[in-house]
């Protein structure tokens, strides 16, 4: 199980993570279709005219992965002699030249969504960690992407999943593409990123217990794959005590699937660790620190590799407490 792919639901199997996976995933940027409707002034018609947008790009999101998936089927078992041998459950009856058909539709595949808080500011002004009335919609347009995935489940004879998209490019790129189609419009595409999934902003001043109470309702609905995180401060090694309510708040809300950032300064030459905010360089050997966190489930010490709507999104974060 993983924030990416939890691989639950199954139609035609046993319901485990274990010798299943995800085929393939879309994510669809629900915050354009929230921008396209920005016009109408009725509030109860903004919201109409958006779920008979949603439900459009969902209808192309199911038929292109069925068609992916009736490419992928074709396979063999022998141009994939590990997966087919020991990794995937039923391939024991399997023969060289069959297909994998019977074996890789216990997989999934994943409906994935990004940006719910610029979504729902687009639609209400507000995201779903201020107001109540937002938060009400948020779990509405995700449930009703949920109860349509159940609808291609049945149409295609496929393992359909509502999937928590974690993006790493493409947050940044989504967010381009309407900046350029749409202007900068405060609070939704003003920023180099969109927020991943379900989550409340990451520049959003929170508790965590606040934090969780918001996220926690997404997590049965998008079993295809979630995560909660809690920002933290401080040395976590020094704060077993913290951790331990975060996990206890997090099994409490019933949450699939958590983590807590903290980061820390780790010397790449001799190993040297601390938490200390104000720490540049090794106080052992002078090398200078890299800074371990988490980004979209890595743990990094360089953000070199990372695109800009990401490196934006890791500045604008704030600890939760």
């Amino acid at each position: 199980m993983g924030c990416r792919t939890r691989v639950f639901e199954n139609r035609y199997g046993e319901k485990t993570s274990v010798g299943r996976g995800n085929l393939s995933f879309t994510t669809i940027n629900i915050v354009r279709l929230a921008i396209e409707v920005m016009g109408i002034r009725d509030k109860n018609e903004r919201i109409e005219k958006f779920f008979e947008r949603l439900n459009d790009v969902l209808d192309i999101t199911a038929k292109q992965l069925d068609e992916r998936f009736q490419f992928q089927k074709t396979a063999l078992a022998k141009q994939f002699p590990l997966v087919m041998s020991s990794l995937w459950n039923h391939t024991e009856n399997l023969k060289p030249n069959d297909t994998i058909e019977s074996v890789i539709n216990q997989g999934t595949l994943g409906i994935g969504f990004i940006g719910l808080a610029e979504c729902l500011i687009a639609l209400t002004g507000q995201h779903h960690g201020e107001s109540e009335e937002s938060q009400a919609l948020g779990l509405k347009i995700v449930s009703h992407m949920r109860s349509r995935a159940n609808e291609y489940c049945e149409k295609y004879g496929h393992n359909y999943s509502i999937l928590a998209t974690p993006a790493e490019g493409l947050s940044g790129r989504f967010t381009k593409r309407d900046r350029k189609s749409f202007g900068i419009i405060p609070g939704v595409t003003d920023k180099e990123y969109y927020t991943n999934s379900n989550h409340v902003p990451v520049y959003y001043h929170c508790s965590p217990r606040h934090k969780a109470k918001v996220e926690a309702p997404y997590h049965a609905i998008t079993l295809g794959g979630h995560i909660f995180y809690v920002e933290i401060d401080g040395d976590a090694t020094h704060n077993e005590e913290s951790i331990m309510q975060i996990v206890d708040m997090m099994d409490k809300y019933d949450m699939g699937y958590g983590s807590v950032n903290h980061n820390r300064n780790h010397c790449p030459n001799c190993g040297y660790e601390n938490a200390d905010k104000g720490s540049k360089t090794c106080p052992k050997c002078g090398t200078p620190f890299e800074t371990i966190q988490r980004i979209t489930g890595y743990l990094v010490g360089t953000t070199d590799r990372w695109n800009s709507g990401k490196l934006a999104e890791l500045h604008d974060r704030v600890v939760h407490k």
